[in-house]
């Protein structure tokens, strides 16, 4: 919630992550639409903080035990520059 920002539309006012919270989340989830989203995310945000989403998703896939989280979000990353 500290790191979340307030959205407005209308008079409806949502609190929404962070675009790399928000990738984080849906690392660890790491169902198929999540990668979708993870690419979706990626593309359309020019100045992701990518130290913060390494930190945080090697973290999960350590205490997951599933090294994939972390691969698999590096060939993202890694596409999304080249």
């Amino acid at each position: 919630m500290e790191r979340s920002h307030e959205h407005r539309a209308g008079t409806l006012v949502l609190r929404l992550p962070t675009p790399e919270d928000l990738i984080i989340l849906k690392a660890v989830a790491h169902r198929p639409k999540d990668m979708l989203d993870i690419e979706a995310v990626i593309a359309t945000q020019e100045h992701l903080d990518t130290a913060r989403i390494r930190f945080w998703v090697q973290q999960f896939a350590d205490l997951l035990e599933l090294p994939e989280l972390w691969t698999d979000m590096e060939k993202l990353l890694r596409s999304a520059r080249s």
